[in-house]
């Protein structure tokens, strides 16, 4: 018969039980930490890319004099009342960016509504045919042929301004409120702040556009007030 060693011993159900409690109490202190970490990293992400945007928008309006306003075929906001666009959509490339749209329905929190003021052809308010190449009222793929004539000529567009963000850590498209930071008074078509805005980790735009705080979960800040 095999004897056997005495030295060898398997855990109890008493040492199992406190070795699990151990870990679960390590876990519930450091799982917050690592979500709360990661949330924070997210949101310095996004503000991040609001900064570029507003690095962009600034340097857009140093060579042209006024911020990207271009609708129709007009595209000099101080000629034309059809220079109505009203935001900028920040994502994923050219074309239109309404599947990557926030949630903003009118009425029920910020009175967006960027489905039904965005512009005859959706493609005018994606900021990469304003800002990455010069072809406001086209699909803003880079063969295109950028805008030689008016307010958005090649004399004065000096871009690229900004090369492609992409959208927001949450998975739709940065919003800039470009409708109020037209500069001249009768050409506003719209009131409110010059607000840049992630919609946060719900994905819904609740500050709304004339509002002077950020509101919920919205990450960004006013970069022009009129």
């Amino acid at each position: 018969m095999k004897k056997r060693n005495s030295g060898q011993r398997g855990f109890t159900l008493v040492e199992l039980i406190f070795v699990l409690a151990i870990i679960v109490t390590l876990a519930s202190i450091f799982l917050p930490l690592a979500m709360s970490k990661f949330s924070e990293s997210k949101e310095a992400s996004a503000t991040s890319s609001i900064d570029a945007i507003s690095a962009a928008l600034t340097s857009f309006f140093g060579d042209l004099d006024h911020f990207p306003t271009c609708d129709s075929t007009d595209c000099n906001p101080l000629t034309s009342n059809n220079n109505d666009l009203k935001f900028l959509a920040f994502g994923t490339g050219s074309g239109s960016l309404t599947g990557e749209y926030p949630v903003s329905t009118s009425g029920s929190g910020s009175d967006w509504d960027l489905t039904t003021n965005d512009s005859a052809s959706p493609e005018r308010n994606n900021a990469f045919n304003h800002l990455a190449v010069n072809n406001p009222n086209a699909d803003g793929t880079t063969g295109d042929t950028a805008t030689t004539t008016g307010d958005y000529s090649t004399s004065k567009w000096k871009g690229p301004y900004i090369a492609k963000i992409g959208i927001d850590p949450y998975g739709f498209a940065f919003i800039a409120h470009v409708g109020t930071m037209e500069t001249n008074g009768s050409k506003i078509t719209t009131t409110g702040q010059g607000w840049i805005l992630s919609a946060g980790p719900d994905g819904v735009l609740d500050t709304a556009p004339n509002a002077s705080v950020l509101s919920n979960d919205d990450i960004g800040y006013i970069f022009f007030t009129k």
